[in-house]
């Protein structure tokens, strides 16, 4: 029997695995003791993650519409029909009417040919699925201390005396990370959860803010505000490596803790033991979909404010942690933009040196994110999607139907007939993770290579392979079906993987974090132009609507859209619940068990309500997985990141009445 070891294609913990193969036939998978993350801990998707390459709904070979069904076709027609649809919009519309988007389960050398592909066509339309969760933690990352990645390791977490985890459940999100917390928990670390919903973390945790959801920025910025006013924050950190610290003391003064407590339901005396607890060193702030898909870009600059004015960056065992929720959404992010270039702002200098390098200069035309072309744009003519699913995954789900059923080309390329390939004009068969090799980024910014197992079924290609075709049948040269020559071009152009080596990203037990190896970035300086972190000013808004508020997260035995989980057996589809507060539930005179219509101003759906103290007064709860979750939740968007507010949509709940 051979052991072949891969990375796991759930999470953004990117735990390594290790697959016993016999005559070519996965017979069962073990976590790998060496990899420097995981460290010989997996959870139950990751055990079990073998059995979807054997389910018996795979695609078998390129499909083609042909009015409401789809003809099984070859490789040939299909490359030649897309290429000539592709080149006939591009002349009658322009390259801005194509958009090439992609999920964040794909490589980083898939994701960087399939831009790169994109940007041959004389289009920006480039984007991935970081654009729905953490495209908001990117963007202030950037702005405010240099790089959109988290600045601290994961296994930094145990030398850390506090922890703070805000929006996230980690035994349900990244349940391999939990050893972590217990690790820091036996030597005394503090666990600190700010989430609306008492989650399995929350019941862990030694100080449990239940927040009132989309009111974390008048929370931070009224912690800043106490901590300032009682001179406990960190003088010479802030006055040596932090600019417009003034301002930033003169604009948090009219946030007091008072309105803190009627705003956010949290008491008076817990904020202040928070904020006393914090200016302690070192503490790690954390977060996940709660602060992102809320507050979005401004929520998560406000938390970092906090990390910057207590000094708790760039020190052992204290930084900025996100929470990635798939394996490669970082790198996928970190690549794939449509108003950044792979090597840095979208100007002239950079495009020409993309053109040294690629043979052809990128257009320097911001392009349309997701997001903005599904609700802002009616552009786009022709999309292109790599194991994607925006039919299931994008809120508004009747909008977003409608917007692909429009197109004048779709061309899905994933493994399996998902909601969204049953609306194309061709689905073209992909291989799945363990039937092909290259690298990931998971969330503390390691990047290492997933190795093939077994071949994928005889007429299913690689992603890598497709591009290739897609490629030179438009005519451009310079593509690859090698994950390794690939990989050495993306060094070349991704100045943030430069300094990693390919010997490094195949040993799972080396340090190959991106950008210097570093587990704490930023002991010396940031990577800001000038070196120094910025205060962000951030104001508070109240959000508007009447109803109670409907939020969305996971739970551990569900991942996404469950692509990759309802096909498992033993992983049956879950029954559609919603969680409701008891007193909420009394004042609609909804029982336990009851079915309810839930409506919001963009749809509605039936669940079953699920009465609960788990869920916060005045907030109700679904969970991300169900297919009729995104019937009801709203395209709202955050105004910087465009990332849409999935946890803030307000909802009527009434008792279905049979007659």
């Amino acid at each position: 029997m051979e052991s072949i070891k891969t990375i796991c294609p759930f999470c953004g913990v990117g735990c390594g695995l290790v697959f016993h193969v016999q005559n070519d036939f996965i017979v069962r998978v073990t976590p790998d003791e060496s990899h420097l993350v995981n460290r010989g801990h997996l959870c139950g998707k990751g055990a079990i993650s073998a059995e979807v390459i054997y389910t018996w709904d795979r695609i078998l070979y390129p499909l083609k519409r042909v009015k409401d069904t789809f003809i099984r076709t070859n490789w040939d027609i299909a490359i030649k029909e897309i290429s000539k649809k592709i080149l006939e919009i591009r002349d009658k519309y322009g390259p801005e009417a194509i958009a090439f988007y992609g999920g964040c389960q794909n490589t980083l050398e898939e994701v960087y040919s399939f831009m790169k592909l994109a940007r041959a066509l004389g289009t920006n339309n480039v984007d991935s699925c970081a654009r729905i969760c953490h495209e908001a933690s990117a963007e202030a990352l950037k702005e405010t201390v240099g790089i959109g990645a988290s600045s601290v390791a994961v296994s930094e977490i145990s030398k850390a005396r506090n922890i703070v985890i805000a929006g996230e459940s980690i035994t349900d999100s990244h349940p391999v990370l939990s050893q972590y917390l217990i690790e820091a928990k036996k030597k005394g670390t503090k666990i600190i959860v700010i989430d609306p919903r008492r989650t399995g973390t929350a019941k862990i945790a030694d100080m449990f803010l239940q927040i009132k959801s989309g009111t974390d920025i008048y929370l931070f910025n009224s912690v800043a505000n106490y901590i300032i006013s009682k001179n406990i924050y960190d003088k010479e950190f802030v006055q040596n490596r932090t600019d417009y610290f003034e301002n930033f003391a003169k604009f948090v003064k009219d946030y007091t803790l008072e309105e803190a407590e009627k705003i956010t339901g949290i008491r008076k005396s817990d904020i202040i033991r928070f904020a006393e607890t914090i200016v302690e060193k070192p503490t790690i702030f954390s977060w996940g979909l709660g602060l992102t898909q809320t507050a979005g870009t401004n929520g998560v600059k406000a938390y970092i404010n906090l990390a910057l004015l207590t000094g708790n960056v760039g020190i052992e065992g204290g930084g900025l942690l996100v929470y990635r929720g798939q394996a490669n959404v970082q790198g996928a992010g970190d690549i794939m933009k449509p108003d950044v270039f792979p090597n840095g702002p979208m100007n002239e200098e950079n495009a020409k040196e993309l053109e040294r390098i690629w043979g052809f200069r990128p257009s320097t035309n911001k392009g349309l994110s997701i997001t903005e072309a599904f609700f802002e744009s009616d552009k786009v003519k022709a999309l292109v999607l790599m194991n994607f699913n925006p039919a299931f995954s994008l809120p508004n789900r009747n909008k977003v139907k409608r917007f692909l059923q429009s197109l004048d080309l779709l061309v899905v390329i994933d493994p399996f007939l998902t909601e969204t390939a049953k609306l194309a004009h061709y689905v073209l068969p992909s291989a799945l993770w363990a039937e092909k090799e290259g690298s990931v980024a998971n969330l503390d910014r390691t990047i290492k290579w997933r190795f093939k197992v077994i071949d994928p079924p005889i007429e299913v290609r690689t992603e890598l392979w497709i591009i290739k075709e897609l490629a030179e049948a438009l005519g451009f040269s310079g593509f690859y079906n090698d994950p390794k020559i690939v990989f050495k071009e993306m060094k070349e152009v991704v100045r943030l993987y430069s300094n990693i080596t390919l010997d490094e990203v195949m040993d799972y037990h080396s340090n190959s974090r991106y950008p210097n190896h570093e587990t704490s970035l930023y002991r010396e300086r940031f990577l800001t132009n000038n070196g120094r972190a910025k205060f962000s000013l951030v104001p508070y808004k109240q959000i508007q609507g009447e109803g109670l508020i409907l939020i969305t997260g996971r739970i551990v035995t569900r991942y996404n859209t469950d692509e990759l989980i309802k096909r498992i057996p033993g992983y049956s589809s879950f029954s559609s619940e919603i969680l409701v507060n008891p007193n909420d539930a009394i004042r609609l005179g909804i029982s336990d068990g009851d079915l309810v219509k839930v409506t919001s101003k963009c749809g509605s759906a039936i669940f079953k309500a699920r009465i609960s103290n788990d869920i916060r007064e005045g907030s109700t709860f679904l969970y991300m997985h169900d297919p009729y979750t995104n019937y009801v939740v709203c395209d709202d968007l955050d105004e910087i990141s465009k990332t849409p507010r999935y946890k803030i949509t307000f909802v009527k709940i009434e008792k279905v009445k049979f007659v």
